[in-house]
């Protein structure tokens, strides 16, 4: 089907991985004067169209992220339309990494999208998504250690174990699309080298790589809450936020997110309120080795880079 058909689909996808600083990106490219990101992050259109509730089989956790998801192609079209001519559009949705048509939506209504993703060290990738669980008080289970336990829901549930598999994730979009359609970059890269990245993925998508984003903040961190009386006025959902929207236009609680300097105290306030305790080594050797060691080996066939440093543990 022509993607002519349709009006205003991206031009790219950052299809994840989740914990490995997709909202970084996001918000980088958001600021791109020639660059169109969707307000709305992670839509996951082409991971829940055509999929009812009752295909999820009682997995709540998932059954929950699908209700909050566009699943109709005019719903998914309108976060477009605020796009003006001439500039590139995409969102970011990092189910696009692990859901099973994904690939096979995308290529049916956009055969020739840009796609994006950035990769974290898998076992360090999943201690994260835990610490990101602890902070809002949806831990799988008690214990992280419990990931090793191939019965438990870490191995049933795409976002834990599943989605650290990245060879296996990724080599359907490399089937699916041109390798010149595909950009794949490290989390490390990101962490230390963020305006060489980006302006990288600029050239990607054929805008100005001359603009230099404000990469000064951080963004969705992970952590185990301190203080939970703080957290639920200034956190991610808090009550600061809720107030906000209830009460303010849509259009002006957005640009109050813009602002730069409202943000960074916002997330100052928010990472002063986090513990990032260490992952245990021995469990990180275990993951690495023993759980992704033989994927991470064929994704550095699969993207061409050499990830003994993942490896080395």
């Amino acid at each position: 089907m022509s993607r002519k058909k349709f009006d205003k689909l991206p031009d790219f996808l950052i299809i994840g991985a989740g914990k490995s600083g997709t909202t970084s990106v996001d918000k980088y490219l958001y600021q791109h004067p020639q660059v169109f990101v969707s307000r709305l992050k992670e839509p996951n259109f082409f991971g829940y169209e055509n999929i009812t509730e009752a295909d999820f089989g009682g997995n709540e956790e998932e059954l929950a992220h699908f209700r909050i998801s566009v699943t109709s192609l005019d719903k998914y079209l309108a976060l477009f339309e605020d796009a003006t001519p001439g500039q590139v559009i995409g969102e970011t949705s990092n189910t696009y990494m692990y859901h099973e048509q994904a690939p096979e939506r995308i290529k049916h209504y956009i055969p020739d999208v840009k796609l994006i993703a950035i990769l974290r060290q898998p076992a360090l990738r999943l201690y994260s998504r835990y610490l990101h669980l602890a902070r809002e008080d949806r831990t799988p289970t008690k214990e992280f250690t419990d990931c090793l336990d191939q019965s438990t829901i870490w191995w049933q549930r795409n976002d834990l174990i599943r989605e650290g598999f990245y060879y296996k994730n990724l080599k359907r979009y490399f089937e699916l699309f041109p390798k010149e359609n595909i950009r794949i970059y490290l989390y490390e890269d990101l962490q230390k080298k963020p305006l060489e990245v980006m302006a990288d993925i600029y050239g990607f998508l054929g805008v100005d790589t001359s603009f230099q984003p404000d990469v000064s903040l951080r963004y969705n961190e992970s952590g185990i809450i301190k203080n939970r009386t703080l957290n639920k006025i200034y956190g991610p959902g808090g009550l600061i936020s809720k107030s906000l929207k209830a009460v303010l236009p849509g259009t002006l609680v957005h640009k109050l997110k813009d602002n730069s300097s409202l943000t960074r105290k916002v997330m100052e306030i928010r990472g002063k309120n986090l513990i990032k305790p260490a992952i245990d080594p021995e469990l990180k050797r275990k993951l690495t080795l023993e759980v992704y060691g033989d994927d991470i080996r064929n994704l550095q066939t699969l993207i061409g880079r050499d990830l003994g440093h993942w490896l080395n543990v």
